[in-house]
């Protein structure tokens, strides 16, 4: 497994380089970087990011010979795949070219990694996709080139873990929190679903007490992750799971 950490950038940067928080997470899209300079590793990478990229552009990884770093958690709508779909839809991840490093191998760990998204974000090893498959762009550029061949690749990311393409599951959910005895109390656990989560959430009152009722979540397994997260951040003391079809 490759070694991963995080270098997020600050969400007053992140707000100027993509189109919100958002993201439908049903593709991984492979990039390159096309930089072979010296030293234009994973974090140097990273560092373009957090200090302000000077293209109109973003990514959420970046993948070396030695580790993967991470700049946007995956709700955010990212400018890498060149088209609002791809933008809206997918987690990036740019495989560093960088002359001093080991190609093949930072395309290994990047094949761990993508591995390691399936698994968490539930998605389909047939939603891995090139740039190309976007915008058109010859990207990622060696592997189109056949330095690794791209059905090889796909193949590295299904051994790199014991992977299963998940079920397609259509059933979509919301989670209701227990009332909050005050306006003040929602809302504040509703800040940190909006802008940590990146959840779409509604307040909404019930009697003299309020509630937090979630946007849909596609998914079982799904809304249950999401559900942790309110547990384990304790925002709220009581959820329920509903139908997203049910009259809530």
């Amino acid at each position: 497994m490759v070694t991963i950490r995080q270098k997020l950038v600050s969400v007053s940067q992140a707000i100027k380089i993509t189109n919100g928080k958002n993201n439908a997470k049903k593709y991984i899209v492979v990039h390159e970087t096309d930089n072979t300079n010296n030293g234009a590793d994973a974090d140097a990478h990273a560092r373009l990011q957090i200090d302000g990229n000077s293209r109109q552009a973003s990514w959420h990884w970046q993948v070396d010979d030695k580790e993967a770093v991470q700049s946007f958690e995956h709700f955010w709508e990212c400018w890498g795949a060149g088209t609002y779909v791809g933008n809206s839809q997918g987690i990036q991840v740019e495989i560093c070219v960088n002359s001093d490093g080991d190609y093949i191998k930072a395309v290994e760990n990047a094949a761990s990694l993508i591995a390691k998204i399936i698994k968490d974000e539930n998605i389909a090893t047939q939603n891995i996709v090139q740039h190309n498959y976007f915008s058109g762009k010859n990207c990622p550029r060696n592997i189109r080139a056949g330095k690794v061949p791209w059905s090889y690749f796909i193949e590295m990311v299904k051994s790199a873990e014991d992977i299963q393409n998940p079920p397609v599951e259509t059933q979509k959910y919301r989670i209701l929190t227990g009332t909050y005895s005050t306006l003040k109390a929602a809302k504040s656990a509703a800040h940190v679903m909006k802008t940590t989560f990146g959840w779409l959430v509604y307040i909404e009152q019930d009697g003299a007490n309020y509630r937090i009722k979630t946007g849909t979540f596609t998914g079982i397994n799904t809304v249950k992750k999401a559900v942790n997260k309110i547990k384990n951040d304790k925002l709220a003391q009581v959820t329920y799971i509903k139908d997203a079809e049910e009259d809530v």
